[in-house]
């Protein structure tokens, strides 16, 4: 992983080369301070610089204006309300035509986009401006929490700004990098600056926090709250870039899913070690014992119950239609012949329905009547039929997930959860979520053919 102190450098020369360049990181990983830098290395060469704070814009328009304002060449329809985004971009693309310097525009908070009501045309313009610097002689640092391909895709549904962007993550400190953070490391020892990473979890913020308060010579409570609110933030990003769960597993295990590509965006995040580059100056979140237990109660407090059930219910109607195609509406007494389980598990569901008529007058659909463990029974005799929806793993993958569901099942619905310990519990919202995921992919792709 590219240290701290080179990434101004690197990203100043990625800029002139001319290429575009996206920094990403979570809360206060020091995204702003790398912006800084680079700035001043670039302006330390006379490259022009326009640099814009997206948090004070609300809309695409809006950045083009200010935009125009730094070439210096703003127009006074670009100013007028009635002007439409796509004319002040005109406006812009011709000043840069006609100008014979290259710009680099440098855009902070790049996930304010999210916000924009033109964000679809914002992102296809800016594109065009940026992706061709050769010609249009203007390149582009992007800023934000969340990646260029999450931005675009929540928008539009696919991703092309990305795609002309050179990627830097921004994760944990190393032991080089805290010279940066102010003159609170002069006279240190190597064993002090491994401490306060170990403190700080290589967290930009809590390793100032340490420089400046040296808890190890003047312990504070204050310190522990530090790093519950920097721990509390950085799951609230996981969570809006829904690698909660990831982080779980591997933070917390089990392992159910080795997701490479997850983990890898886990490690650039500073959340979890890199693979075969531990050291002594190098540590991450991962370590940090309050983003442990912030992550612990996190996943704990997550009603795998209600996941399960929701999993339940998909997976009867997933069943009911699926086997209904294959034999008809009259499917069980078929499929029941065909297995002992399945006629001994049918026929209990047959009963509890004929109950329920008798007690209430009504009745629920025969699947309703059975349990996890139930539902395996029935797809593995009928397995050919599931395949097209559960192709992403073989039949004994999905039997270790139903078969694992219904060992979790009975402690959850009858209000005994306690006896669950957070291992259990974030396996079983794990597999809920898996299927849950699976059937929605499985239901998209039918209605996209149709």
């Amino acid at each position: 992983m590219t240290a701290r102190r080179n990434i101004p450098e690197r990203v100043r020369a990625l800029l002139t080369a001319p290429a575009n360049v996206a920094i990403h990181g979570s809360p206060g990983s020091g995204k702003s301070w790398i912006g800084d830098r680079v700035k001043q290395l670039l302006d330390d060469t006379l490259q022009p610089v326009i640099r814009i704070d997206l948090s004070t814009t609300s809309s695409g328009k809006d950045v083009f204006v200010e935009l125009l304002l730094g070439l210096n060449c703003a127009h006074d329809h670009s100013k007028s309300p009635s002007a439409a985004v796509r004319d002040v971009w005109r406006t812009l693309r011709s000043c840069l035509i006609s100008s014979n310097q290259h710009f680099v525009f440098l855009l902070d908070q790049f996930d304010r986009v999210l916000k924009f009501d033109d964000a679809l045309d914002f992102l296809l313009l800016f594109r065009e401006l940026v992706h061709r610097p050769e010609s249009l002689r203007c390149t582009a640092l992007m800023i934000s929490r969340r990646s260029l391909e999450s931005i675009e895709t929540k928008v539009s549904g696919i991703s092309t700004l990305a795609g002309v962007c050179y990627t830097q993550y921004l994760g944990s400190l190393g032991v080089d990098d805290l010279e940066d953070l102010g003159p609170g490391t002069n006279g240190l020892t190597l064993a002090e600056r491994v401490e306060c990473l170990r403190w700080s979890g290589g967290h930009p913020v809590l390793a100032k926090y340490w420089l400046t308060t040296r808890p190890d010579v003047s312990p504070d409570p204050s310190g522990d709250m530090e790093r519950a609110k920097i721990a509390s933030r950085v799951l609230d990003h996981l969570a809006d870039l829904r690698l909660l769960d990831v982080a779980a597993q591997y933070v917390l295990g089990p392992i159910v899913d080795d997701l490479l590509f997850e983990r890898q965006e886990l490690e650039m995040l500073g959340v979890v070690s890199v693979e075969g580059e531990r050291t002594e100056g190098s540590i991450s979140l991962a370590e940090l014992h309050h983003f442990r237990d912030a992550l612990r109660h996190r996943t704990w407090s997550m009603n795998p119950w209600g996941v399960l059930g929701n999993a339940e219910v998909r997976l009867r109607g997933l069943i009911d239609n699926t086997l209904s195609d294959a034999h008809g509406e009259d499917w069980a007494p078929k499929v029941a012949k065909k297995n002992k389980a399945v006629q001994t598990a049918l026929s209990e569901a047959l009963a509890k329905q004929s109950r329920d008529t008798k007690m209430f007058s009504r009745q629920a659909p025969l699947l309703s009547y059975t349990y996890p463990g139930d539902l395996w029974q029935i797809m593995q005799v009928e397995w050919n039929s599931f395949v097209p929806v559960f192709s992403t793993h073989d039949k004994p993958y999905w039997r270790n997930v139903l078969t694992g569901l219904s060992q979790y099942r009975a402690p959850l619905a009858h209000g005994r959860a306690e006896v669950l310990g957070e291992v259990q519990r974030t396996q079983c919202r794990l597999f809920a979520e898996e299927i849950l995921t699976t059937i929605s992919q499985y239901e998209n792709s039918r209605l996209s053919t149709l």
